[in-house]
């Protein structure tokens, strides 16, 4: 749903001096998504020892700023994404969110963007304490939406943690490749405003 102008792996990565990989990310996610962060500077040195990094002070202070500069600032929707869904919300479809997030990214979007008054159900991993692609994150929006698997639609950017993630679990998904990274896969679409063609 939201796009950063400079996103985590690949800020994060470049900065350890790693690989930004599937891997990396969900070491990343799992320090600083299941919960609320208490101290960014203490989670990103537990990030640098499970990477096996030499612990350093100074990469502990650049990664802190990513973070609450960068990311904090440069979060903002897919062009057309607040009106479509606005008028999903008219058409009286029940609207669910999952994010694996960062509280102090999240919370400021959630304010800004009215999460709570545009979806029925948000489900951040910070509040649900478990990350996509676990399967129960999955289980809880449906339950707070009331709705069974087979009345529900994953449109998620993500092919492991949103696509293959939810018809794993059982639930249709719709892959909305807004960058093109998968121009073969099946169902796609490339602007959030063809979710009404898909719908139909």
């Amino acid at each position: 749903m939201f796009y950063k102008d400079a996103p985590e792996p690949a800020s994060f990565s470049k900065r350890l001096g790693v690989e930004k990989t599937y891997e990396l990310e969900k070491v990343i996610e799992r320090n600083l998504m299941l919960d609320k962060i208490k101290d960014v500077k203490e989670a990103f040195r537990k990030i640098i020892s499970e990477l096996d990094i030499k612990p350093n002070e100074r990469m502990v202070d650049d990664l802190a700023l990513i973070l609450c500069d960068k990311l904090v600032n440069c979060n903002k929707p897919y062009p057309n994404t607040l009106e479509v869904l606005n008028e999903l919300k008219n058409r009286k479809y029940r609207l669910g969110m999952i994010s694996n997030a960062i509280d102090i990214v999240f919370e400021p979007l959630r304010k800004k963007y009215n999460f709570n008054e545009l979806f029925d159900a948000v489900v951040p991993s910070f509040e649900a304490g478990l990350l996509k692609p676990d399967p129960k994150i999955f289980e809880m929006c449906l339950e707070k939406l009331g709705i069974g698997k087979d009345e529900a639609l994953m449109v998620g950017d993500s092919l492991q943690d949103d696509i293959e993630a939810a018809q794993s679990f059982g639930i249709k998904a719709l892959m909305l490749d807004n960058r093109n990274r998968h121009p073969n896969y099946s169902p796609r679409i490339t602007s959030i405003k063809d979710v009404f063609s898909y719908l139909q």
